[in-house]
């Protein structure tokens, strides 16, 4: 059984050592965030750096009892949050290389690609406060509640930003794609 996140703060404010597990665990989700949040993959890297720095340094005063997952996408959201209000234009999307799945038809493959292509462009022109809960939501897959507390808000604003962004999503994209996205997830189930 993997040994807790928590566990490894405990360890690293004892040796520094230690925290290089938690740069282990969180450098690439971090990196994936920050590069969703601000379009720009050379950047990305910086911030995702940043953030596991800022965390590093503020070790001694993550509160025992907490979860360190929505401590460090807190640390790493504002991060990107604050480069984007310094740099407000709109920066290119990533380069991936399409998703192709052995089922799927060289057809099917690139229309997949162009959609995935179109909704994370939609995403891009959220406002930020939006763009930051939708990719901590669906992205990173957090719970509201671990959202509210990454953000440092509450859990009704949490609420109604993503319903707002899924809003302005299902806009954009019925427009874009011609076709209605879903404002909820499957299912209906909006608790975190």
């Amino acid at each position: 059984m993997e040994e807790s996140d928590e566990l490894w703060v405990a360890r690293a404010l004892q040796d520094p050592q230690a925290y290089e597990e938690l740069v282990r665990r969180y450098q690439s989700r971090l990196y994936n965030l920050a590069c969703r949040l601000t379009g720009d993959q050379e950047e990305a890297q910086d911030l995702a750096q940043e953030a596991l720095i800022r965390a590093y340094n503020a070790l001694a005063r993550f509160r025992q009892g907490e979860r360190f997952s929505p401590w460090i996408y807190k640390i790493a959201t504002n991060l990107c949050i604050n480069y984007l209000r310094r740099r407000r234009f709109q920066v290119p999307l990533d380069e991936e290389a399409p998703f192709v799945d052995g089922a799927l038809t060289p057809e099917q493959a690139l229309e997949r690609e162009e959609t995935r292509v179109t909704v994370q462009e939609a995403i891009l022109t959220l406002p930020d406060q939006y763009r930051a809960v939708v990719l901590l939501r669906h992205q990173q897959e957090l719970s509201y509640s671990d959202i509210a507390s990454a953000l440092g808000l509450p859990l009704g604003t949490v609420k109604t930003h993503l319903f707002r962004a899924r809003e302005m999503l299902n806009k954009i994209l019925s427009q874009e794609l011609g076709k209605i996205a879903p404002t909820r997830p499957e299912g209906g189930k909006t608790n975190g």
